[in-house]
């Protein structure tokens, strides 16, 4: 199968180029001009156009010949998805959203929500992937700097009591699970949440992540709700921030997902967090983020 792939040179989606190859399809991606990260496509046998997935004249082009699209690149360009596939007659559309859009905040479920609908009445042959947080090396967005700060200090720091549930997913798992989505003709007109194995309170997963890198950490409990009203505070007054007042809101949210639909369907099987968090470890210390192991 000829393969448009967006978002390839990210972390979920450089696994998922690797699946499509090995697993014999012909993938071709799509590459912003002048993307920072293009050289990470560079040791691949594949097919590079050049454009945005934003814009569906980009897409159209880079979807000629092409049996399906598998857009990674963000849930947020569902219109020009779905206006270049539509035009150039590429019915078969995965497209990777989040687990956000279940939130009870709608700031965070609000738009998600709305772009999945321009999908599901795209009148294509659609299968939405919501993944939770994405974990695995050094290209993910969270984890390796919660590594990279418990290698450094004997201490950190948790807004609240740290109860909230994650269910944060290795990257290789949840390639395979969009993966399958694609493949799979039972997946048309779905949509497939794609957390981890199971649900850990956030202190645990601290101490989890501590325990890889054979750590001992002390965890410093944060009242959140003063915290939460200073920076709102200070995105009043427009001052550079590290974090955001609503980032710190969300904390008190569990983000904890069921995945009955996706192993019927996909035969997902995520692996444990305790697993996954070793083999995030390894990566990091092969790349050097972090200090090798000591005897």
């Amino acid at each position: 199968m000829k393969v448009l792939l967006t978002g390839a040179t990210g972390l979920l989606g450089g696994a998922l180029l690797d699946l499509l190859i090995s697993e014999g399809h012909e993938p071709r991606c799509l590459v912003r001009e002048g993307s920072q990260n293009a050289h990470r496509l560079d040791a691949h046998p594949i097919e590079i156009s050049r454009g945005d997935a934003g814009n569906a004249g980009d897409l159209g082009r880079a979807l000629a010949g092409a049996d399906a699209l598998l857009h990674v690149a963000g849930i947020e360009y569902a219109p020009s998805v779905v206006e270049a596939a539509r035009k150039a007659g590429v019915s078969r559309v995965v497209v990777v959203g989040s687990t956000s859009a279940h939130s009870a905040y709608e700031f965070r479920s609000g738009p998600k929500k709305r772009m999945e609908g321009v999908v599901e009445a795209s009148g294509l042959d659609w299968t939405i992937a919501r993944p939770a947080m994405i974990y695995g090396s050094e290209r993910d967005k969270n984890v390796h700097r919660l590594l990279r700060f418990l290698d450094r200090s004997p201490v950190f720091p948790i807004f609240g009591p740290g109860t909230n549930l994650w269910q944060p997913v290795y990257h290789e798992d949840c390639a395979r699970g969009v993966y399958e989505a694609l493949v799979r003709p039972t997946a048309v007109g779905h949509s497939y949440d794609l957390p981890g194995d199971e649900p850990l309170a956030y202190k645990d997963l601290v101490k989890t992540a501590a325990q890889a890198l054979g750590k001992r950490t002390r965890l410093v409990r944060l009242p959140l709700e003063p915290i939460r009203r200073a920076l709102l505070l200070a995105e009043t007054l427009r001052l550079p921030l590290p974090i955001k007042s609503e980032q710190v809101l969300r904390l008190r949210e569990d983000k904890a997902y069921t995945y009955d639909e996706a192993q019927k369907d996909l035969g997902y099987a995520p692996r444990p967090f305790r697993e996954g968090i070793e083999l995030e470890v390894a990566r990091l210390r092969e790349v050097g983020l972090i200090k090798p192991k000591t005897a």
